[in-house]
């Protein structure tokens, strides 16, 4: 993995420990690939969390949340994760061989990604609180 993708994996995660519970609002952050590397490290990890090969997951744990994918072309791949309450997620990846993988924690999230092209990796944090 390159540096730069370590460093922005390392920050969401940190934003994520330090949201404070009472304070009442949202944040995100977006992670794209900017080489083969980072697409492979995307890759891998998306892979590893969802622990299969379906094309479209979706992993919920909570109550009130949604998800919606949609794809189009060959060899793409989304993962969904919301957790936590009343999360909405929608999904749009059209092209050949793209990886996106959105990630939703605590509450009242709203994510609407679209991913066009051929192999393109992006992940999504948002927290709410």
């Amino acid at each position: 993995m390159t540096r730069r993708f370590m460093k922005a994996a390392l920050v969401a995660t940190a934003l994520l420990a330090a949201a404070p519970a009472g304070a009442g609002g949202r944040f995100g952050v977006t992670i794209t690939a900017e080489n083969r590397e980072e697409r492979r490290a995307i890759s891998r990890f998306l892979k590893f969390y969802a622990a299969g090969s379906a094309a479209a997951q979706v992993i919920q744990n909570g109550s009130g949340n949604g998800a919606a994918i949609a794809q189009s072309g060959k060899g793409n791949r989304t993962v969904v994760s919301q957790q936590g309450n009343d999360h909405s997620a929608t999904v749009y990846q059209r092209g050949r061989g793209n990886r996106l993988g959105v990630f939703q924690f605590g509450q009242g999230t709203d994510v609407n990604v679209t991913q066009s092209g051929k192999r393109g990796a992006t992940l999504v944090f948002t927290g709410g609180w």
